[in-house]
């Protein structure tokens, strides 16, 4: 085992063994069709469920994985969506396909090319060839619930035609609504989606996010429309007994138990800042980790990486909602009344900000009034870069 800063799987994969067993069990059962919604904050290790779940279930029989990230896209469009998970799609039924072309070459060709490939290979090309035909209208926006509805279909066809069973993992799945098709995609594609899966015999979706506000949209709350069609995880932080547990067999020094506990109280557990800081102590030279040794670290993560990590996300704020996190991370003023005082503005103004900021995921309320940032390491940073 390492410290990794990638999604963790195979070796590296650590402390969620029980969940993917839970995941694998499930999917892998032919007489339920319940897929999994996995909801957390960022960081928490989400993503590496998901792709340990993959390649465990890659090694199955009968079983095709497609593994897809919203947050892979660039551009975020309907058009740039409907490509790149329509070659995921084809590159993981390569293994059924049996042929010597390289997929992903394929679906770069011409609609005709990839007509006649798929012809010769005895699949229902119908779907596949429709999808082509919308990917040539660039003139206008695409039909949005026409163009979902056949890429989920190209997914149960091809299972069918294989005779397999297809779980279809998107990962980042609220962000469906934010994609643009001349303007925002908007709600209603998680509700056209909803409606295709009803008549889905062969395939199996599993979702994730990482911004409960959104997921309650999604399937949380009574009025969502994945309302009880997912078998919900909340996918938290470590605990400390993990954490040690993590260090001791990835950390080839000492450390000492009030080490431990530092590092445990820095990162609130987050996954991704323990295996960050654990990379961080195997470069440093002394023989045995102390809680000083851990101070060090984490304010050398975020002098030396903490803009790399957090700038670019901090930027995508409005100058309103970095105002008050600023005021929240820096001075550590969470009360709503303290709040509009201190940048001079109403609490209606406030209050809609703060709301706007729960949306994103970058805070929570914590009770009446009373507001933190989500993320305990990104409200350390702001605090070590405005002070």
């Amino acid at each position: 085992m390492a410290f990794t800063l990638r999604p963790a799987i195979g070796e590296n994969f650590f402390n969620r063994e029980k969940v993917v067993r839970e995941i694998i069990r499930t999917l892998t059962n032919p007489h339920l069709q319940m897929g999994f919604a996995l909801i957390g904050p960022r960081r928490m290790g989400k993503t590496s469920i998901l792709k340990e779940v993959s390649r465990k279930l890659n090694q199955a029989k009968n079983v095709v994985v497609i593994y897809f990230s919203l947050w892979d896209l660039v551009e975020n469009t309907l058009c740039e969506f409907s490509r790149e998970i329509t070659e995921e799609i084809l590159n993981a039924f390569k293994r059924e396909f049996a042929v010597k072309h390289k997929i992903s070459q394929i679906v770069k060709v011409s609609r005709d090319k990839i007509y006649t490939f798929l012809k010769t290979l005895g699949i229902h090309i119908r779907v596949m060839d429709e999808i082509e035909i919308e990917f040539t209208r660039k003139e206008k926006p695409l039909n949005a619930n026409y163009l979902i509805e056949r890429i989920f279909r190209l997914v149960e066809e091809l299972s069918q035609e294989f005779g397999v069973r297809s779980i279809l993992i998107i990962d980042e799945f609220p962000s469906l609504i934010e994609m643009k098709n001349g303007k925002r995609i908007g709600e209603g594609v998680i509700r056209k989606i909803r409606t295709i899966q009803e008549d889905l015999q062969n395939t199996i979706l599993c979702i994730s996010g990482s911004i409960r506000k959104t997921m309650e949209i999604v399937t949380l709350s009574p009025s969502s429309p994945f309302y009880r069609q997912f078998i919900v995880k909340n996918i938290g932080p470590l605990d400390k007994t993990s954490i040690e547990e993590l260090l001791r067999k990835n950390l080839h020094k000492g450390i000492t138990p009030p080490a431990i506990d530092r590092l445990y109280e820095l990162t609130k557990g987050i996954p991704f800042y323990v295996q960050f800081i654990g990379r961080c102590l195997e470069k440093r030279e002394e023989k045995k980790i102390n809680e000083d040794t851990i101070n060090k670290s984490f304010y050398e993560m975020l002098r030396e990486e903490g803009n790399i990590i957090f700038t670019e996300e901090f930027y995508k704020f409005s100058e309103k909602e970095r105002l008050l996190l600023k005021v929240m991370g820096a001075e550590g003023i969470k009360r709503l009344n303290k709040l509009c005082v201190k940048i001079g503005e109403n609490p209606n103004i406030v209050s809609k900000t703060l709301e706007h900021l729960i949306n994103k995921g970058a805070v929570y309320r914590e009770s009446e009034g009373i507001y933190k940032i989500v993320d305990s390491v990104f409200a350390e940073w702001i605090k070590f870069r405005f002070r």
